[in-house]
């Protein structure tokens, strides 16, 4: 219903958190769980996630009304929903596609692989290069999930579609994958100056005692954080036994391989 009238002595800030959770008000629920379930699942139940309106309907409109009111009853519990969805048999099923589902964008009848976003995307490069990307106006060591504005620059967010203040609507962030993403990935002269720093991570592997079996789980376990399978650390063997290489330059190149693929850039 319409906002009711603030009176004079009350917290505003309290009466539009009790008009919007209001059991009279069946939007606020909706917009959120289609909201995590946009996060969780790939793709928003309505899509735009924000885009709520009669001529935008959505795909499932009996399992976003049982997800709004289940997150009602909670009592708003946001813990709650993330159990049930990710407790669901939907949201367990895998990637993989089959002759039936190979075109299905929309009834969740597989896991819809989805691009890192880009705050994640960055801090997950800081963590493998051992060297966390500078940001204007931010404290030394700063991660990008705490830049407080779209202001600071950054060619690497900008890259892989985080939000920006002068499109319509300002909240939204690209989601696509395009070829300039991959090939900032490929070139980007800043990342290889962190990838290769005397400091770096690469640089601390080379100089370990680790064997090329070691090094190559450790490796894979940095960018896909998972071990390697036997053919893979079969490749390791090969490329840590040649000694047209240095060490360093070695581990530099299977770091560089394993980041320019989409196991690493895509949630799986």
């Amino acid at each position: 219903g319409k906002m009711p009238a603030i009176p004079a002595d009350a917290d505003p800030r309290e009466v539009l958190a009790k008009w919007m959770t209001s059991k009279q008000n069946p939007y606020f629920a909706k917009v959120l769980v289609n909201r995590v379930w946009a996060d969780l699942m790939g793709r928003g139940i309505v899509e735009p996630v924000d885009d709520l309106r009669a001529t935008n309907p959505p795909t499932n409109p009996e399992l976003l009304d049982a997800l709004a009111t289940h997150f009602q009853k909670s009592d708003y519990d946001v813990k709650e929903l993330l159990r049930t969805i990710v407790a669901s048999e939907v949201y367990a099923l895998g990637s993989l596609t089959n002759s039936r589902n190979q075109a299905d964008r929309v009834n969740y009848s597989r896991h819809y692989r989805t691009r890192l976003r880009a705050e994640v995307l960055s801090d997950a490069l800081s963590d493998i290069t051992g060297r966390a990307e500078s940001f204007p106006a931010m404290p030394n060591g700063s991660r990008a999930n705490q830049i407080w504005t779209t202001r600071v620059d950054s060619v690497l967010l900008d890259t892989f579609g985080r939000q920006n203040e002068n499109q319509d609507p300002p909240c939204e962030r690209l989601v696509e994958s395009t070829v300039t993403q991959a090939l900032h990935l490929m070139n980007s002269p800043q990342l290889y100056s962190r990838l290769t720093h005397k400091s770096g991570r690469a640089a601390k592997m080379a100089a370990s005692n680790l064997n090329a079996d070691e090094l190559t789980e450790e490796i894979y376990l940095l960018v896909y954080g998972r071990t390697p399978v036997e053919e893979e650390r079969q490749l390791g063997r090969t490329l840590f036994d040649d000694g047209k290489k240095s060490r360093q330059q070695q581990v530099e190149d299977l770091l560089w391989a394993l980041i320019n693929t989409p196991e690493f850039a895509f949630k799986d």
